[in-house]
């Protein structure tokens, strides 16, 4: 009871007055957020899996953008702190494409020519750049039928659960 006692007088008689409400303005603008549509996510690699990285982009489809952030590779910055990239150094091209909700991901190189982090930094670069669920990977040499895959939270890509499944 006395300690209580001395904590209420001790605050009751620290000499500072209630000033009241003030008004501080308008909110801080000018960085980048995610919200802000002007960062891009790429997803690169560490001895632990996938990792994220945050860029700033330009205005437009940022699809485009960060599947060229992501082929150019970590920056000097991101590889002294551990990332890099399991995608093969092939002057092939990959190409991606967002429609009806999902991302058309065209390969030239067989998935299981690939890393399975390399496919896991492709999908979900993509899936986070276009705002879907499903990427449809595309292989060479297949009967164009796609992988539909996904970017699970742990930046893994994994089989997307077909519509009607149980």
């Amino acid at each position: 009871m006395a300690v209580l006692v001395a904590v209420v007088v001790g605050v009751a008689g620290c000499g500072i007055a209630d000033t009241g409400v003030s008004a501080a303005g308008p909110p801080v603008s000018g960085g980048f957020t995610e919200s802000s549509g002007r960062l891009l996510r790429v997803y690169f690699v560490t001895r632990q899996g996938t990792w994220p990285v945050s860029r700033p982009a330009l205005d437009g489809d940022l699809l485009p953008q960060a599947m060229a952030a992501l082929r150019a590779g970590p920056t000097a910055a991101e590889r002294a702190r551990g990332l890099g990239t399991e995608l093969p150094a092939t002057a092939q091209p990959f190409k991606a494409t967002a429609s009806g909700g999902r991302v058309e991901l065209r390969l030239p190189w067989q998935v299981r020519e690939l890393p399975a982090v390399a496919v896991s930094q492709l999908v979900c670069t993509a899936a986070t750049a276009a705002g879907v669920t499903v990427v449809d990977v595309f292989e060479p040499r297949t009967d164009d039928t796609p992988w539909p895959v996904r970017c699970d939270p742990g930046g893994a890509a994994v089989p997307a659960e077909q519509e009607g499944a149980s």
